[in-house]
């Protein structure tokens, strides 16, 4: 069996969305660094959504990054089309949840909404051009 993931429809990746997914990736690789490595300071910074959560409980939420983050840039490096295509509705849905707790997750949520929205713009743009 290849390893080479033909994606969605026979399509791959452009370099659009590729890059944008990378950038992604390396994002969440940092946040996943710092949570797992200064959890105490994640868990004390003013007005983040996370204050005065355990360190064990942010350091497992920087696992979650770590491994997203992982796979995010190696679905970038293979140019995985259905990888890609699944990051947008799964943070509208992380978007939608972190809304509704209100308060210090509202700018998260319009961060993950965001994010969807570069990655669905880029993959249209890798669509059409």
């Amino acid at each position: 069996m290849s390893f080479q993931n033909i994606g969605i429809l026979g399509l791959r990746m452009g370099g659009v969305s590729s890059t944008v997914f990378a950038a992604q990736g390396l994002f969440l690789l940092g946040n996943a660094f710092y949570s797992i490595t200064y959890p105490t300071a994640v868990a004390q910074f003013k007005g983040s959504s996370l204050t005065g959560t355990p360190e064990g409980a942010v350091q497992c939420i920087g696992l979650t990054s770590l491994a997203l983050g992982t796979y995010y840039l190696i679905s970038s490096y293979q140019r995985d089309t259905a990888i890609m295509v699944s990051s947008v509705p799964s943070r509208l849905v992380a978007a939608w949840v972190m809304y509704r707790n209100g308060g210090n997750w509202i700018p998260p949520a319009v961060f993950e909404a965001a994010m969807a929205a570069v990655a669905g713009a880029a993959l249209v743009w890798d669509w059409y051009v």
